[in-house]
């Protein structure tokens, strides 16, 4: 045999279940999160309705999919990854597909907003880094690296593509197709992983009398609440740069696809930071990874905020490209270090809702700064100031 075949036989057997889940998280996130940002330019000139109206779409889905996803962490534990998997996708898809249909922006922001939210409650990394953290006791911080490496790859597949999409055959269409690529993604994670809930993976029995708030009581903390305040403020900065940022570039005088070929760049810039994931906690910690990238973030909306050539427009592909992509896997490592695996996803579903609810005024808040002022110096200084936070509440953390 082939030493290469070989060793690639023997990474397969051990990783293909991480795998899979990194596959559906590409459907996952590239549709419900990145593709909206492509979406939001065309759907404006088409309807008429406001930034900020189409972004309170997206805001609430991440709502929806942050108070979601106590409850599916919580049935996570209960039941296993299928039953949350597959309800999530059949039902967020359903809603998705009448979406693409609607007429009215409630229709729009309804449909959207639940669809997307169950979907991102169900498939988004809340779910699969808690089955993850179940899987590889031993060499959970590559099976991080591999699980981000391959769900890393939403972006700069999903910016592009839905690009394309939408320039041919128009945002609707584009939609339903996206909502069937979605399907086909995930479908081989559901029906090849089951299980994975606490009581038949733990090694250690906690007393089944343990209830919900005895968990929740953890939150209690002074130094957790620093962290989700940290999370929370970094997280609503991140999510509405990843809605706006499409925008925000062809403000500066790029066209739509020019816009969207960068976005894809930027995407494929977060792969080599999610590979050295496990050196750079080994070097510089948990804590200090996450500082490190906090700071990036706010050097890139700079570079954005500067941009009155193309060099600038570069830079923030460049800076945010190479960074942004860590923090999410960054969370989720903390979060497994200090939760361990027999609650994960619990834990880690409660840690979602509150970070989310926070999170998803982001888009609409600096959304409507965009209506305002005509442009996005605004929302770009905000976003500066906000990181600034974040970075002040972590540092708070011992």
């Amino acid at each position: 045999m082939n030493p290469s075949n070989f060793q690639f036989s023997r990474f397969f057997s051990k990783w293909w279940p991480v795998i899979l889940m990194g596959i559906a998280t590409i459907g996952a996130y590239g549709l419900v999160l990145y593709s909206f940002g492509v979406f939001i330019g065309p759907i404006r000139e088409e309807t008429g309705w406001s930034n900020g109206a189409l972004s309170t779409a997206f805001s609430l889905g991440l709502l929806i999919s942050g108070v979601g996803a106590m409850f599916t962490g919580r049935l996570l534990d209960a039941v296993g990854s299928r039953p949350v998997m597959s309800g999530s996708l059949i039902v967020g898809s359903v809603l998705l597909y009448l979406t693409a249909s609607a007429e009215s922006l409630p229709m729009f922001i309804v449909g959207w907003g639940v669809g997307g939210g169950i979907i991102g409650a169900g498939l988004f990394y809340n779910i699969t880094m808690a089955i993850t953290t179940r899987l590889y006791l031993a060499d959970r911080a590559k099976a991080f690296a591999i699980l981000t490496l391959i769900g890393g790859l939403a972006s700069p597949i999903y910016f592009p593509l839905a690009g394309v999409l939408v320039e041919w055959l128009g945002w609707r269409t584009a939609l339903r197709v996206l909502t069937t690529a979605l399907i086909i993604i995930v479908l081989p994670s559901i029906v090849m992983i089951g299980g994975g809930n606490a009581q038949k993976n733990s090694a250690e029995k906690e007393p089944q009398g343990k209830s919900f708030l005895e968990i929740l009581a953890a939150f209690k903390s002074r130094q957790f609440i620093m962290l989700l305040l940290a999370f929370s403020f970094s997280m609503c900065v991140l999510v509405a740069i990843q809605v706006h940022h499409v925008s925000a570039m062809q403000a500066t005088g790029l066209t739509l696809s020019l816009a969207t070929a960068l976005a894809g760049i930027r995407g494929f810039l977060s792969l080599p930071g999610r590979a050295l994931l496990a050196p750079i906690v080994r070097m510089l910690g948990t804590k200090g990874a996450i500082q490190v990238m906090y700071g990036a973030m706010a050097m890139g909306c700079a570079s954005l905020f500067l941009a009155g050539s193309l060099g600038f427009v570069i830079g923030f592909t460049v800076i945010t490209g190479l960074t942004f992509g860590l923090i999410a896997p960054l969370h989720g490592l903390y979060a497994a270090e200090v939760f361990g695996e027999q609650h994960i996803g619990t834990m880690m579903g409660v840690q979602t809702t509150i970070v989310s609810v926070v999170a998803a005024s982001g888009p609409t808040l600096l959304g409507l700064t965009v209506d305002l002022s005509g442009g996005y110096s605004w929302l770009l200084m905000i976003s500066i100031l906000v990181t600034a936070l974040a970075m002040f509440f972590l540092s708070l953390t011992r």
